[in-house]
């Protein structure tokens, strides 16, 4: 295993021989390309959940929805003995154990709890966060070496579709 410091936060990423086997190797730092083009992206995504829903409440919905569709300029991902762990730009690293399968791992801002549950697939890394509020699924997907696709999907009760984006990142 090869240890190494990351960004700001000073993530600390062991490579896992385990995860590049099984194909992807997602580990390290990747930014965010087209970030000219990011912001009408999400818009578009809001706004086309907010047409479906009541007509007085829409103006409600958008800021609300707006809030969730945070954009990361960049990703720090990587796995560490039993964890998988994501930072978007500076925030507070998110970990998750390896065979998390929909355990409490954390609380919001709220104390709301959230469970999650880790998979992983030869070309991706899937993390399901979900709470009594809806459920949010994060997909990494690698297309190729540097290219990296990341895909966001959020459901819930009160929205009438979900609410889907996807961001393409470059490896640095």
């Amino acid at each position: 295993k090869v240890n190494r410091l990351i960004g700001v936060g000073v993530l600390s990423v062991a490579l896992s021989s385990g995860v590049q086997a099984a194909g992807v190797d997602l580990d390290g730092q990747w930014v965010l390309q087209d970030a000219d083009s990011t912001q009408a992206k999400l818009d578009v995504a809001v706004e086309n959940v907010a047409q479906e829903m009541n007509f007085f409440i829409r103006a409600l919905a958008r800021p609300v929805l707006k809030k969730q569709t945070q954009i990361c300029h960049q990703w720090l991902l990587g796995v560490q003995e039993k964890q998988f762990q994501w930072q978007c730009d500076d925030a507070e690293v998110d970990t998750i154990p390896l065979t998390a399968n929909a355990e409490v791992i954390k609380k919001d801002e709220e104390g709301v709890e959230i469970s999650g549950t880790y998979q992983q697939a030869s070309d991706s890394v899937v993390i399901i966060l979900e709470s009594e509020r809806g459920k949010r699924t994060n997909t990494w997907k690698q297309v190729t070496d540097s290219e990296l696709l990341f895909t966001v999907k959020l459901e819930s009760e009160k929205l009438p579709t979900p609410l889907t984006w996807s961001l393409t990142y470059k490896k640095q």
